[in-house]
């Protein structure tokens, strides 16, 4: 990059920024889910709460939220429509009656199960032809910039 404060003047430039190659990776890859998860009846907020849920159960919509990258009043709404399908449920645990939980019902643990080897296809379309050090070396490069930017 050259010029006043190092801004990009040519398009490899951008495409050399960490940000803007992470955001296109990003993009391209919830677009692809997206058209692999639609004849299903699902988003990607779906399989990323069912997800969440199945590691660890019982967690608040906040926490969801937090856990799946998406706004509050999105996964909200997105709650209540697997509330309605019969994936979820909600609990208020006995220890703290302030707590609303979402949990994993029988059909939501099914849904998980099913829709997981669709997740495990998009992860090898995504990794094709990549070395297996390469990808370790990329796990630990971009978990480092996780938490650079938990830091700030």
């Amino acid at each position: 990059m050259t010029g006043r404060h190092d801004l990009p003047t040519l398009r490899e430039d951008l495409e050399g920024h960490p940000g803007y190659v992470i955001n296109h990776l990003a993009s391209l890859g919830q677009a692809a889910q997206a058209r692999m998860l639609e004849p299903l009846g699902l988003s990607l907020l779906m399989v990323r709460a069912l997800t969440v849920l199945y590691i660890e159960d019982g967690l608040t919509i906040n926490e969801i939220a937090l856990r799946s990258f998406a706004e509050q009043s999105t996964t909200s709404r997105t709650i209540d429509a697997m509330v309605n399908a019969g994936w979820l449920e909600r609990r208020t645990p006995a220890g703290d009656q302030r707590r609303r939980e979402v949990v994993l019902t029988t059909a939501g643990r099914d849904k998980m199960l099913e829709v997981w080897p669709l997740m495990e296809r998009h992860r090898a379309s995504l990794t094709a032809g990549i070395d297996a050090h390469d990808l370790v070396v990329c796990q630990r490069v971009l978990g480092a910039m996780i938490g650079n930017l938990q830091r700030v």
